[in-house]
């Protein structure tokens, strides 16, 4: 089962007495927790009503390869007319019609939903906003969200009941309800209409008995968000235990029994299984094993075993005679392992990158373009936690980095040239996680350490990343960086 998310925080209103403080945490630390659990999640902040609809027609377009569709808002929402409004950063508040004309009705989302046909509709609105005192409430002078159909395989949560004000604080940075979601969504194997009951229970508690959430449903079946269920998946052409292939069983086939062995982590196994595959007929082995076959080529190499590590760095030699015409599904599997982890959820950030030299020596191959082509289709949900995205014909990363000079003094007293590095900068942008203020939580590298570094957490080949600096390179011999280097694709 793969799921698909929209999530729009709205804050930075107009008018100074319209902002909220909470309401674009509340979109990014939701966005989080849902792709934790699995959903691929599209994201947008601040939305002016053309933004706003051009995100909800692509959701709705995309939605279409999904059996879990969820959009989830905060912000200002209005009912006008009886029909219910969620508000963009632009929205008039000058009077109703201008209101209702700058703002995005809460219908056609829905209707954009159900024409997609997933199995499971999902929408949670932390904007039901009625209140005279701003900065405080979410609601602009309505009389709150209108009730609504929910047509079959929906659920509706609302922040608060009919006439009651959804509050813009009380979790920390975080609204009450916001905030409620996010402590019980963790929770394992609990059917949706118990987690909003759960939610509805703390928003009670939390607010003193001001504030009610409730929901409008007519799931049919049962949905968890914790369940392990969800894999990030667009199309993929395998079997879902082979994607998340935590739950993979072998059925005694050849095949499977080496990939088994590979699973293993025991070079003693190991080594016997790729003495034997490279001696196997491969006549007879499907696409869902020759996938699983090339992730557990990949980890077993990186795991140290030899002769995996022999395949790997002669890995285009040795695939050509894996491959059925323009596919080659075990190459599939190395890359895709890369980037996702045994559930079949997305790494972010902890790839598996540490052979990425030799497999993207393949980049540039037009033999194995459709395998380069299928990773990049599968990262596209997932760009924005990538600093590169893989292709066929590859590209180039320009980094730039900063560094301040400094004096080192050695354990003898004798005090020679440093360098600390103040920034990796990407198009302008500072991607390095900031120093932690602690003498201890530095260390020295040299200056091709440093670049190794870096290119395995940009997950880029050596050869594909441009390095610019005010520097020689011949002078970096002594380089202060975190004890923990850590690169973020959003900036510092």
């Amino acid at each position: 089962m793969n799921a698909l998310a929209l999530v729009i925080g709205n804050a930075e209103y107009a008018q100074e007495k319209d902002k909220l403080i909470n309401a674009t945490n509340d979109a990014d630390d939701f966005a989080a927790k849902l792709l934790n659990l699995g959903f691929i999640v599209q994201k947008k902040n601040n939305c002016t009503l053309q933004i706003f609809d051009r995100e909800v027609r692509k959701f709705g377009e995309d939605l279409k390869k999904f059996d879990v569709g969820l959009f989830y808002f905060s912000g200002h929402g209005l009912q006008i007319d009886g029909r219910n409004y969620l508000t963009s950063i632009d929205t008039s508040f000058v009077d109703s019609i201008s209101a209702k004309h700058t703002s995005f009705p809460l219908d056609e989302i829905i209707e954009y939903m159900q024409q997609a046909k997933p199995i499971i509709k999902i929408l949670i609105l932390d904007a039901c906003r009625d209140n005279p005192l701003p900065n405080q409430y979410r609601s602009v002078n309505g009389e709150g969200l209108a009730p609504i159909h929910a047509p079959k395989g929906t659920i509706i949560a609302f922040s608060t009941s009919p006439g009651e004000k959804a509050m813009d604080y009380g979790a920390g940075r975080n609204s009450i309800y916001t905030g409620s979601l996010l402590n019980h969504i963790d929770d394992p194997n609990i059917p949706i209409e118990d987690f909003f009951k759960r939610v509805r229970t703390s928003v009670f508690t939390l607010s003193n008995g001001k504030q009610t959430s409730w929901e409008h449903t007519s799931l049919i079946g049962n949905f968890c968000f914790n369940s392990g269920q969800l894999i990030h998946s667009i199309n993929l052409p395998y079997k879902k235990e082979y994607i998340a292939d935590e739950s993979f069983i072998s059925d005694g086939s050849e095949i499977d029994t080496i990939i088994e062995k590979l699973k293993s982590y025991d070079w003693y196994k190991q080594n016997p299984a790729i003495d034997k595959l490279n001696r196997i007929d491969k006549a007879n082995i499907n696409d869902n094993s020759k996938f699983l076959l090339g992730r557990n080529i990949l980890q077993t190499a990186i795991g140290g075993e030899f002769a995996a590590n022999s395949i790997i760095k002669n890995l285009g030699t040795w695939l050509s005679s894996w491959s059925t015409g323009k596919e080659n599904h075990v190459l599939n599997g190395i890359l895709f392992e890369i980037y996702f982890n045994s559930k079949g959820q997305f790494r972010q950030g902890d790839f598996k990158s540490d052979l990425i030299d030799d497999i993207f020596r393949l980049e540039a191959n037009e033999q194995y373009k459709s395998s380069f082509d299928f990773i990049r289709e599968q990262l596209m949900p997932f760009r924005e936690y990538l600093f590169y995205l893989p292709s066929n014909p590859p590209t180039t990363l320009p980094i730039e980095l900063q560094f301040e000079k400094e004096v080192y003094t050695t354990p003898k007293g004798i005090e020679k040239d440093a360098y600390k590095l103040l920034a990796v900068k990407l198009y302008d942008i500072n991607i390095m996680e900031p120093y932690i203020d602690d003498d201890l939580a530095y260390k020295m590298v040299s200056y091709d350490q440093l670049i190794d570094l870096l290119h395995y957490q940009l997950c880029i080949s050596l050869d594909r990343l441009r390095v610019s600096m005010s520097i020689n390179s011949s002078d970096l011999k002594r380089i202060y960086i975190p004890w923990e280097l850590k690169l973020s694709p959003k900036e510092k």
